[in-house]
């Protein structure tokens, strides 16, 4: 395979401060496998090329897509003039573009189930009770293919701060008990009812 082969595109997301890129070939075959920081390569040519553009704080790989977050005002077509080259050169060599060591670590949660129970663990015992005060609460919905599902109710649904809630406390806590979990995705629907938060 040689560069002209390899055919790379970008899709914004609704965070400004992420973009997906999809490959016209298979980055990894199985599952999905997230970056939190160039500390999670473990050898891996493919996060060590894109962490070392400026500004790219976390990857996750899933597929043939690889979706980047920055912590830099600059836009997304000015960083892909250097995001392209790391992404497609390291697929252009024999060696695997994510290291075996770093997959081990990313299964290191075990199954969907396993990663269910942790996290049900965590909601049960530090999350929800800390948000009890508040009224709120937030349940686990599934675990997919590593992606959590979770929802949040009573006074955090509709909740003006409900997505710092979600960024910087549930997400933060779920990546420290088990942080090679894909996604966290919210389904809460903040807009149902009548002013929910006062419910």
């Amino acid at each position: 395979m040689n560069e002209n082969e390899i055919k790379v595109t970008g899709e914004f997301l609704p965070d400004p401060n992420m973009c997906r890129f999809q490959v016209n070939v298979p980055v990894l075959d199985n599952g999905s496998i997230v970056f939190n920081s160039a500390d999670d390569s473990q050898g891996s040519p493919l996060a060590d090329a894109l962490f070392a553009v400026p500004g790219i704080t976390r990857i996750r790989v899933s597929g043939s897509n690889i979706t980047l977050s920055k912590n830099v005002p600059n836009p997304w077509p000015e960083l892909a003039k250097h995001i392209l080259p790391a992404i497609k050169n390291p697929l252009l060599t024999d060696q695997p573009p994510i290291s075996s060591a770093a997959l081990e670590a990313a299964h290191a949660c075990g199954s969907n189930d396993d990663i269910a129970a942790i996290i049900e663990h965590l909601l049960e015992s530090h999350i929800n009770p800390a948000l009890a005060s508040h009224g709120g609460f937030v349940r686990l919905v599934k675990v997919e293919n590593q992606n959590v599902h979770i929802e949040m109710g009573g006074g955090c649904q509709g909740c003006a701060a409900s997505k710092m809630t979600m960024k910087n406390g549930v997400e933060t806590a779920i990546r420290e008990v088990c942080p090679q979990v894909g996604e966290i995705i919210d389904i809460t629907d903040h807009a149902a009812g009548t002013n929910p938060y006062y419910r």
